[in-house]
């Protein structure tokens, strides 16, 4: 009853006559968007793209200067072929080029700051409209909902930056919308073995409709659970996100809760990007928000071939990002979700090209790996793999228990088998594996730039 009430009175209400966005009418114009052909799809986010690529030359000085040295004009942009002659835009380029990045109409104007980078250590600004952030929230709505979920709903996040930052006043407006939103939220940085139990407690008197989490700290949480016999409440679905979401980790999560898992993806400068729906076949692409590519050497990759994310927001014209490459790695399937809806799927997301660890002979080894073997290994509570060269590893372990060294030999025996045993492994006892700024865990953290391989991908 509440739930109906919040997404058809309270919400629209606040959203739409109190502040005057247009989030409603997005997320309805997506609603009905996703059951148009796969041609209608296209030919809507075509144009979205030959619009943003007019403002960005007209107004963009970046862009601009780009383009002019690339010998490109926009009437030249004629299909897909034609816009992947634009050049890649980079993390650094953007730190380079912040001021020419922003819109000459868009200076004088209201503009939201952003930020992200905290798993590299070294923050990425950047700028978004307000037009922009309603799409955004839009999308993420629309992903959301595939799980089943709807506004109003009881739901508890695990999630990171829990804490709010600001006045008092500020603090004020944001528990009393989350209060309205019935959310119960838990910051990443807060979760370990100590809480665990209590936020168990918490949930099961709270019973949530839906679980919205980080995927690392849930799957944590899950283990805890199972480790110790815990009778948790089973919430409707459990969506997660901002970081790769393994097989292995799926299997634990559904088994523990006994809830579907529905996994998204994203990334802060263009916000949500794809997401699962109940048939669990890969995620769809947000289109009409995002134009997605996938590349390996500099050119398009086949269908279901890994390669490099390539995304541009096809909403935010005060700060355009246009090929923007997120860093992460994943493939495009051929398939039409038997869903119904037409818009394309992302097969599968690896994670980031910096998480991914190197071998002398080219080869990528993905962090699925360790988490599928180390989790067999009841004596690490977590772990982290380093790579700081590519002939080194350092593997970090915080233990749950006392751990052999035979058994610790064996872990080693089992990455010699992949990797080859020319590769030196330290492995260094640790009390906590510390989070990244934004409260995400890292498995893999590699220093190892791509470039020194023999192959990215």
């Amino acid at each position: 009853m509440y739930s109906s009430i919040y997404k058809n009175i309270i919400f629209p209400f606040y959203e739409t006559i109190l502040m005057r966005r247009k989030t409603i009418a997005y997320l309805d114009e997506l609603e009905k968007n996703q059951w148009l052909s796969i041609e209608a799809l296209e030919g809507i986010q075509w144009q979205k793209l030959l619009k943003l690529l007019n403002h960005a030359y007209d107004n963009v000085p970046y862009y601009r200067r780009r383009f002019n040295e690339a010998g490109l004009t926009i009437n030249e942009i004629k299909n897909p072929s034609d816009f992947a002659k634009i050049p890649f835009l980079t993390k650094d380029d953007i730190r380079a080029n912040k001021d020419d990045l922003i819109a000459k109409n868009y200076k004088n104007s209201k503009m939201f700051d952003s930020t992200t980078g905290g798993s590299t250590g070294t923050p990425l600004r950047f700028k978004l409209d307000h037009n922009n952030y309603e799409w955004r929230q839009a999308a993420i709505k629309r992903v959301y909902g595939w799980s089943g979920y709807s506004d109003g709903e009881k739901t508890v996040f695990i999630w990171g930056a829990g804490v709010h930052k600001g006045s008092l006043k500020k603090k004020w407006k944001h528990d009393l919308d989350e209060t309205l939103k019935r959310h119960k939220i838990y910051n990443t940085f807060y979760f370990s073995e100590e809480t665990m139990p209590r936020y168990a407690n918490e949930i099961n008197r709270f019973k949530p409709g839906f679980i919205i989490a980080y995927t690392s700290p849930l799957y944590n949480f899950a283990r805890y659970v199972k480790d110790k016999a815990i009778n948790i409440w089973t919430p409707k679905a459990i969506i997660v996100g901002a970081e790769k979401l393994f097989p292995a980790q799926r299997g634990v999560i559904k088994e523990v809760f006994r809830a579907p898992v529905f996994e998204t993806y994203g990334c802060r400068e263009v916000t949500s990007i794809a997401g699962e729906c109940e048939m669990h076949n890969g995620m769809h692409i947000n289109m009409e928000n995002i134009y997605l590519e996938i590349v390996k050497d500099s050119c398009c990759a086949r269908s279901g071939e890994d390669g490099e994310i390539v995304v541009t927001d096809l909403t935010n014209y005060a700060m355009p990002f246009i090929r923007y490459k997120n860093e992460d790695i994943g493939a495009l399937s051929e398939e039409k979700c038997s869903c119904g809806r037409s818009l394309k799927l992302l097969k599968n997301v690896q994670g980031r090209i910096l998480d991914t660890i190197r071998t002398a002979d080219g080869r990528s080894i993905p962090g699925e790996f360790f988490i599928y073997w180390f989790m067999n290994f009841d004596e690490i509570k977590r772990f982290q793999v380093v790579q700081d060269s590519i002939d080194r590893l350092v593997i970090k372990i915080a233990p749950s228990k006392e751990i052999s060294a035979e058994r610790i030999d064996l872990l080693r025996s089992i990455i010699f088998k992949i990797m080859g045993d020319k590769i030196s492994i330290d492995f260094e006892f640790v009390d906590e594996i510390p989070l990244t700024e934004s409260g995400k865990y890292r498995v893999v953290v590699s220093k190892v730039q791509p470039e020194l391989v023999a192959s990215k991908i």
